[in-house]
């Protein structure tokens, strides 16, 4: 997909963060409108752009802010802490460790670590079960969608509009014949590269799909290449 030079385009994510500065959006509505942006041609955007505009808004005369790339701030939980508060079951929980990172730096209330999350989850079901996390989300009041055909350009739009993303990957094997029955991740970030990413269980060698480092903070803002992940 092509992207026209956000300097001269007023994206539709761009226009939502224009209301959410005002307090009018929450962060699953933002998140709402940036998958939307996405999915829009050029034609499609740059009609909005004129419609936009041609209503006074801002954004015909101030660049929209754009997020931090890495995301600012963004907190890093392992699912193997040291100190044993993710229980026996933290080899497991990858998933939840990397969604409530997500939560965290939403500042979802009350979830401050990924212990706080699993407590919500562990009411509705299996830590690995999706069902099991769109019922905790819901119960948290967070708007999330799980999706399995989500492309770099999408999930790149996520991050510029401040948003991180927890994703599954299939980390053992070669990149050229991954295998396994997953793990996840949070994303906070990209490069010409890379994908910056906490990877709660530790540091992943992508290219052999084994462990170079485990558990502490050995897995807090590695860059996991485009071409082998």
């Amino acid at each position: 997909m092509i992207r026209l030079p956000m300097a001269t385009l007023a994206t539709v994510r761009n226009a939502a963060q224009e209301v959410a500065k005002a307090g009018q959006l929450l962060p699953h509505q933002l998140a709402a409108f940036s998958a939307l942006d996405a999915s829009l041609t050029p034609e499609q955007r740059q009609a909005f752009t004129a419609d936009w505009r041609a209503k006074g808004s801002p954004a015909a005369a101030v660049p929209a802010a754009k997020a931090a790339n890495p995301l600012s701030g963004f907190p890093y939980f392992s699912q193997i802490s040291a100190d044993g508060s993710d229980g026996a079951g933290g080899w497991r929980q990858c998933q939840t460790s990397s969604i409530a990172m997500c939560l965290a730096y939403l500042k979802v209330k009350g979830i401050h670590d990924d212990t706080d999350y699993l407590k919500v989850v562990r009411r509705y079901g299996d830590t690995t079960s999706q069902t099991t996390h769109q019922l905790a989300l819901k119960a948290l009041g967070v708007r999330a969608r799980f999706v399995q055909n989500c492309s770099a350009s999408q999930l790149q739009a996520e991050i510029r509009g401040g948003l991180p993303a927890a994703i599954g990957i299939l980390h053992h094997g070669t990149p050229q014949a991954p295998s396994g029955g997953g793990h996840w991740i949070a994303v906070k970030g990209f490069d010409a590269r890379a994908w910056i990413v906490n990877d709660p269980y530790g540091e992943l060698d992508l290219a052999t799909g084994t462990w170079a480092r485990q558990g502490g903070g050995s897995g807090e803002g590695l860059r996991y290449s485009y071409a082998n992940l």
